[in-house]
């Protein structure tokens, strides 16, 4: 008999050691035990291994929890880009700048994955809708809104040199965007539109102010509808809306005059 195998025969011939051995080592690949390593690579910022865990080792049922579906939404906004403590503390201390550029300008050098971010809020959704989820659950979704609003404006519009310098690469880059980029700059809008009311009181005043200022503005424009989560939703109208917002400077990165909604929908030529 092999020295491994003799080691195991023995512990369970001892009184009250089977159960001990195997219940521990059930507990290893149970669904609460795999959400704690999951939890544990996100806070190590291990995001693939974390999404791992989640969709390929916990149970079905276990996936569907709302445990399972926070981690896994943390996880991918963790790919995107997003530092929560880090994201929320430059916008809190920000003193001045549109909307855009706020939310833009913390990943200015480094590398940020959208896509990523729209999957963290897809995942959340699945939750519930905003009136089912909890305060904190919107507040999170609020700001992953931002990461992905902010994220893809630094990668679309400033790039150059290498992961940007905090200037648009192009006068009216804005402008020339695909339907596939300004997509994930309005979905993020969307999602930060529909859930700030949770996150205001983490925000300094002036950042605040200044989005939903923005927010305000975006909503006034006729059939804009700024707060649309839904990607088959998105219409020609948001788009060349979303372009026009973003090449102004009161709003935006651009340099357009966007003072008044007339001069907001030239801001494009």
């Amino acid at each position: 008999m092999r020295p491994l195998i003799l080691i195991i025969f023995i512990l369970m011939s001892a009184p009250g050691c089977t159960k001990n051995i195997f219940n521990e080592l059930g507990a290893k690949n149970s669904d609460k035990a795999l959400l704690y390593d999951a939890e544990v690579a996100v806070n190590e910022q291990a995001y693939d291994y974390a999404i791992s865990i989640i969709t390929q080792r916990v149970s079905a049922s276990g996936q569907q929890t709302a445990q399972a579906r926070e981690i896994l939404a943390s996880a991918y906004a963790g790919k995107c880009g997003l530092n929560f403590v880090d994201y929320i503390s430059s916008l809190s201390s920000a003193m001045s700048g549109s909307s855009f550029v706020l939310v833009k300008t913390p990943f200015v050098g480094k590398i940020v994955a959208p896509d990523a971010c729209l999957t963290s809020l897809q995942t959340l959704d699945l939750i519930g809708t905003k009136a089912q989820r909890t305060q904190d659950q919107n507040a999170f979704a609020a700001v992953v809104g931002m990461v992905l609003m902010g994220s893809a404006t630094r990668l679309y519009t400033d790039d150059a040199p290498a992961n940007g310098d905090g200037n648009q690469d192009a006068v009216n880059i804005s402008c020339t965007l695909t339907n596939a980029q300004i997509d994930n700059v309005i979905l993020g809008y969307a999602y930060m539109a529909q859930n700030f009311d949770a996150l205001t009181s983490q925000l300094g005043s002036s950042t605040s102010t200044t989005i939903s200022d923005s927010i305000t503005t975006c909503n006034s424009i006729a059939g804009a509808a700024c707060s649309n989560t839904d990607p088959a939703q998105i219409t020609a109208l948001l788009r060349d809306t979303m372009k026009d917002l973003m090449n102004t400077t009161q709003y935006g990165v651009g340099t357009a005059d966007g003072s008044t909604p007339v001069l907001i929908a030239a801001a494009c030529p």
